[in-house]
């Protein structure tokens, strides 16, 4: 058998593929945590605007409902109904 004693290419060429495809991996998933972060932001904000958004459509049926329009005028704006008499209590 002959000994080499030169340089040992295919063990360079290994290390350099390894190394190469460790970066990539390593890449990937640093982008992964980026894209999930985003993601788990966006979530929340998502559930933030569908709670928003469910208490903006409470609110709207509620102004549809002629007694519940009568209450905030009473109560909120101190109107009274013709023939009746506002009263405030003092603080």
């Amino acid at each position: 058998m002959k000994k080499h004693n030169g340089f040992n290419w295919f063990a360079l060429m290994m290390f350099v593929v390894i190394a190469y495809f460790g970066t990539v991996l390593f890449s990937q998933q640093l982008h992964l945590s980026h894209v999930a972060e985003n993601q788990r932001i966006a979530d929340k904000k998502l559930a933030a605007a569908q709670a928003e958004n469910a208490a903006l459509r409470k609110q709207y049926e509620e102004l549809q409902n002629l007694d519940h329009i009568e209450k905030i005028a009473r109560e909120d704006l101190g109107l009274a109904k013709d023939g009746e008499l506002p009263y405030q209590i003092a603080h």
